[in-house]
């Protein structure tokens, strides 16, 4: 139980974000924001390089996607940042939420979570060949369960079975779970229990 921007030494820290791979505004405690705030590099106290949203902002450009959706389920790989300077190689932003209601709630679909892990875990091993990086841990928040998403046991259950999917399939990797919530984390003990 631990705020994912204060995690160290992991190589992979994965972010939940919306379908338009908008972070969330620094100010607020979501996982998207939180790190987009940790990452960002600073001078006098000022940020002087919002490193991740840039980032996002020219994968969107080089891919045409501006403004328009990506697939849910679709993971983008960015430097890390600030957050380097911890032990972190890079920010895979997990596209799970699509905004319902004018963006004042997200709808996720259930197999949505299972294809963002997926998703990461292909990133990080061709991550590991193009760019020679020795990528062997992975950070996951709650994929999925936050402003009117999936429910949070539920998606604690899907997030851990494709987890222990991806693991069958390459055991070298090292996942850490991260929450703030002690709800969430009994609700990933309990899918952990239930394996």
């Amino acid at each position: 139980m631990a705020p994912i921007e204060r995690v160290w030494d992991t190589d992979i820290l994965v972010s939940s974000e919306n379908v338009y791979l908008e972070m969330s505004k620094t100010f607020r405690p979501t996982v998207s924001g939180v790190l987009r705030r940790a990452a960002a590099e600073r001078a006098a106290g000022e940020v002087v390089d919002d490193v991740l949203a840039r980032e996002l902002a020219l994968w969107l450009h080089t891919h045409r996607r501006t403004g328009l959706a990506v697939p849910p389920g679709t993971v983008v790989p960015t430097s890390a940042g600030a957050l380097s300077r911890q032990g972190v190689r890079r920010i895979y932003h997990a596209a799970v939420a699509t905004p319902v209601d004018h963006g004042s709630r997200y709808h996720v679909a259930p197999g949505t979570v299972a294809d963002a892990v997926r998703a990461s875990f292909e990133l990080g091993r061709a991550e590991r060949r193009t760019l020679a990086l020795p990528l062997t841990s992975i950070c996951f928040p709650l994929l999925g369960a936050g402003h009117g998403g999936l429910p949070a046991a539920d998606a604690a259950a899907r997030l851990l079975a494709a987890i222990r999917e991806e693991l069958r399939r390459d055991p070298s990797w090292s996942v850490l779970l991260v929450t703030v919530h002690r709800e969430y984390l009994e609700f990933l003990r309990d899918a952990n229990s239930g394996s």
